[in-house]
């Protein structure tokens, strides 16, 4: 088994958790902007980061081992 992991998967996994972090964490504020709209509550971003960030790891770590068995 080769242990060696290519720049470009390592690339690509960056980029799959940047991708899934962003779009968890849009559609987490967009849920809240959305719930909040004409009540005049704030939203605050770290609730909606933290979840997206998770996501985004989770989602990198769920290819690099698809891509490594």
């Amino acid at each position: 088994m080769d242990t060696a992991y290519s720049s470009r998967n390592w690339w690509t996994e960056m980029a799959v958790g940047v991708l899934g972090t962003a779009a968890c964490t849009a559609l987490l504020l967009a849920l809240d902007v959305r719930a909040l709209e004409g009540r005049g509550g704030t939203v605050d971003l770290l609730n909606c980061l933290v979840p997206g960030l998770a996501v985004g790891v989770w989602s990198a770590r769920r290819y690099r081992r698809r891509r490594i068995s």
